[in-house]
């Protein structure tokens, strides 16, 4: 539990990288669409026969598991992973197709945040004539692992540090960088919220957030616990 400051209305810029959290087992689904081209390329028309699945969740440096299947394809087709955080899609990982066209391949994102997963074959690499053949982009959330407590009870009415009235009903974090208003998501144990920055802290318990008690409440904590958690954006300057 954190006292809660004194509006400062000082804007503090990010200083750590947030991440997160325990994953929900996301049910692996068929992708569908194209997926948006990185700036200044053409774009990508997806191939409804090339399909991917994998979860929708995962830790930062934990392996996520993505499969697919390539209609038609032959054995021993050269199978390219691609992932885009915002900036363009980048080669990650590599495999190749059984002998039902199917493959699996393995990716560790380095980093927190949501990126957008596809798979490309490159058929001058499988020694074949015709245009390349792109899946459907799937969006993957990448939580890290953090520490998070929960506050509420004995400040409620009095006014958090972001300038907004804490009550049993509202919606938020503490955090001792981001600025207030930041959208984070938070994840546990199957359950996931997105709420605003709206406090400082935690300032004991050597946690890293401090849970307002609505949103701990919506989550199912009500100790000291490990939850995923990654900045979604931050709110436009003044």
């Amino acid at each position: 539990m954190t006292l809660l400051r004194p509006h400062t209305g000082a804007r503090v810029a990010t200083g750590v990288a947030l991440a997160l959290f325990l994953v929900p087992a996301g049910a692996a689904a068929q992708t569908g669409g194209a997926a948006p081209p990185a700036p200044g390329a053409a774009p990508v028309q997806s191939d409804p026969g090339f399909v991917l699945s994998s979860k929708r969740s995962t830790f930062v440096g934990r392996a996520l598991s993505v499969k697919g299947t390539v209609a038609g394809a032959s054995a021993g087709v050269p199978i390219t992973l691609q992932a885009d955080d915002g900036t363009g899609f980048a080669p990650v990982a590599s495999a190749a197709t059984d002998d039902q066209g199917s493959f699996r391949v393995t990716w560790t994102p380095p980093s927190a945040g949501r990126f957008k997963v596809r798979a490309v074959v490159d058929p001058a690499a499988a020694g074949q004539a015709g245009a390349s053949r792109t899946s459907g982009a799937r969006e993957v959330t990448v939580y890290a692992p953090t520490k998070a407590t929960w506050y509420g009870p004995g400040f409620y009415g009095n006014r958090t540090a972001c300038g907004e009235r804490l009550t049993r009903s509202t919606q938020g974090i503490a955090h001792r960088t981001l600025p207030c208003g930041t959208q984070v998501a938070i994840s546990y144990k199957g359950r996931s919220v997105t709420v605003p920055v709206i406090d400082r802290g935690p300032f004991a318990n050597g946690a890293d957030v401090d849970l307002a008690g609505a949103t701990a409440k919506r989550l199912g904590v009500n100790a000291t616990v490990r939850v995923g958690l990654v900045e979604l954006d931050e709110p436009a300057a003044p």
